[in-house]
């Protein structure tokens, strides 16, 4: 099998989620026997510089990055606010991008084309005449959600109100992409469960659910007490809105009840939040090894206000064994989790981190159930043979 793959950024070297998860599909493909060709191109821009040394080496995989200048323009986003274009997608199409993947589809035969994130399925309807491959469109997450999750918890009343309209120009964007009509997507492969079903309910394109694989860890946690973390890339909005949520309501108050208590954050630009910085805070930056770092740092707080989609930090977390608490947005896309896990408000956040602090019982069940829910949906080997008997049927549905 040939696969070209267009991601919207370099998925190395492993930043955020989104790396990680590209970087996981990346290589659950060359892990399958039947694999002959990857031909990776990704998109670069300032803020995703490509480094190719940074990127896996493989003999069965080409890379070639295109640089495109995806730098915010007060006009162009007003035009785009205008004639209610998605300012979020337009900033990620070129025109000679498009013609370099033409010519190396109509010159090369491919038995897939996947597009990883809805940043890269936009180039996916001018390709298809060029092709006979099928188009996988792979959703990472419902991205309008996030932005209308941003507004609505925004004070800022003009922020509130810019948001609304980024968020509603990216729906119908996002629902176009979807569709059997304008999209051209032989199948659309979301890594949550709960985006499925909502994908499912707006298109008649195929729909199929694959998680993101993670690999097991040397590192387990050490359930080390009177400690709390959260990773995270920070120049994503909702990791930000996060952490001033959780230090503003709950940290505040478990400080009372517990003065030792230490909050550890650590993530990319996470080290230019120094007004988080107070009794029991540390800021560690950008960690080389994200599972060592929360395999050292006790009850991993999953506390995202805003996002859509299953959280690979979530998963890196399962994977150390670490007690997780987990507010309903963090939880989003884990099918079939225990409800006791999931605090669905203020209150109930703070009373689990409660028990789980005085109840190093409880710490430890807490544990062990999220090692066997991780070991049970997202090892390696359980994803790629989901990956090969859902390439197969459709390779040979024709």
């Amino acid at each position: 099998m040939k696969f070209l793959i267009l991601s919207h950024k370099p998925p190395y070297p492993i930043l955020d989620g989104g790396c990680l998860a590209m970087s996981r599909l990346l290589q659950d493909i060359l892990t399958l026997n039947n694999t002959t060709q990857v031909s990776y191109h990704t998109l670069a821009t300032h803020k995703h510089p490509f480094n190719k040394d940074h990127f896996l080496q493989h003999p069965k995989l080409n890379v070639k990055a295109h640089f495109i200048d995806t730098r915010l323009g007060m006009f162009a986003a007003l035009i785009a606010l205008i004639k209610q274009e998605s300012y979020n997608l337009t900033r990620f199409k070129d025109n000679k991008i498009i013609g370099e993947l033409k010519k190396e589809l109509s010159v090369a035969t491919y038995d897939f084309v996947i597009f990883e994130s809805l940043y890269a399925a936009i180039y996916a309807a001018p390709l298809s005449a060029f092709s006979q491959a099928k188009f996988i469109y792979r959703a990472h997450n419902i991205e309008y959600q996030i932005w209308k999750d941003l507004a609505k918890n925004s004070k800022n009343l003009f922020k509130k109100w810019y948001l609304n309209q980024l968020a509603y120009s990216l729906k119908w964007a996002e629902r176009s992409i979807w569709s059997e009509d304008q999209g051209e997507l032989d199948l659309i492969l979301s890594i949550s469960e709960s985006n499925l079903e909502l994908i499912e309910s707006q298109t008649l394109t195929a729909c199929k659910y694959l998680p993101s694989s993670i690999e097991s860890s040397k590192f387990q946690s050490t359930l080390s007490p009177m400690k709390l973390c959260f990773l995270g890339a920070f120049n994503w909005n909702p990791n930000i809105e996060a952490v001033e949520w959780f230090l503003s309501e709950i940290f505040v108050v478990l400080l009372k009840a517990f003065p030792k208590l230490e909050f550890h954050i650590a993530g990319k630009d996470s080290q230019n939040f120094k007004h988080w910085l107070r009794p029991g805070v540390h800021i560690h930056g950008f960690v080389p090894d994200p599972k060592e770092f929360i395999a050292n740092h006790g009850i991993f707080v999953g506390c995202l206000q805003s996002g859509s989609g299953v959280k690979m930090k979530i998963l890196e977390a399962m994977s150390v064994g670490a007690p997780i608490v987990l507010s309903s947005k963090s939880a989003d896309g884990l099918s079939n989790l225990d409800k006791s896990c999931i605090q669905p408000d203020l209150n109930a956040f703070i009373n689990e981190l409660n028990m789980l602090l005085t109840n190093q019982e409880k710490l430890r069940e807490r544990s062990a159930y999220f090692k066997q829910y991780f070991e049970k949906h997202f090892g390696t080997e359980h994803v790629q043979k989901q990956l090969y008997l859902l390439l197969d049927e459709l390779q040979n549905n024709g």
